[in-house]
């Protein structure tokens, strides 16, 4: 067999995936056009190809679950204490009666008689 007919058989395999350049599926036909031992074969191929992606899948012969994993009790305690530290964290921030310094800045804009007042917390 050639190297030209070597190579459009494995590039008929990923013809029938949809997996060619418009320029390799040109390629691809000229060969077959002018080869009828390469043409009988991707003939072939394509018939093999359609016949297994019509054919019915077949049951698992178990049930497939994902396993549970065992020893992840210190990892899941440890990620609790945190959410409880974050949480209680935060309710202690919202209680508290004290109030966020206010610093107001004043600028002139440009248009006579305008001023712009920010007031920004820290």
């Amino acid at each position: 067999m050639s190297e030209d007919c070597e190579r459009a058989r494995s590039r008929a395999s990923l013809a029938l995936d949809c997996e060619l350049s418009q320029l390799e599926r040109a390629h691809l036909r000229a060969h077959l056009d002018d080869c009828a031992s390469c043409a009988v074969f991707v003939a072939g191929l394509r018939e093999v190809t359609h016949e297994l992606r019509a054919a019915p899948l077949p049951a698992p012969s178990r049930p497939l679950l994902p396993r549970r994993r065992r020893g992840r009790g210190p990892a899941a305690i440890a990620l609790l204490l945190v959410v409880a530290a974050a949480g209680a964290g935060g309710l202690a921030g919202s209680l508290t009666t004290e109030q966020a310094p206010v610093h107001a800045i004043t600028t002139q804009s440009g248009l006579p008689g305008a001023r712009l007042v920010l007031r920004a917390a820290i």
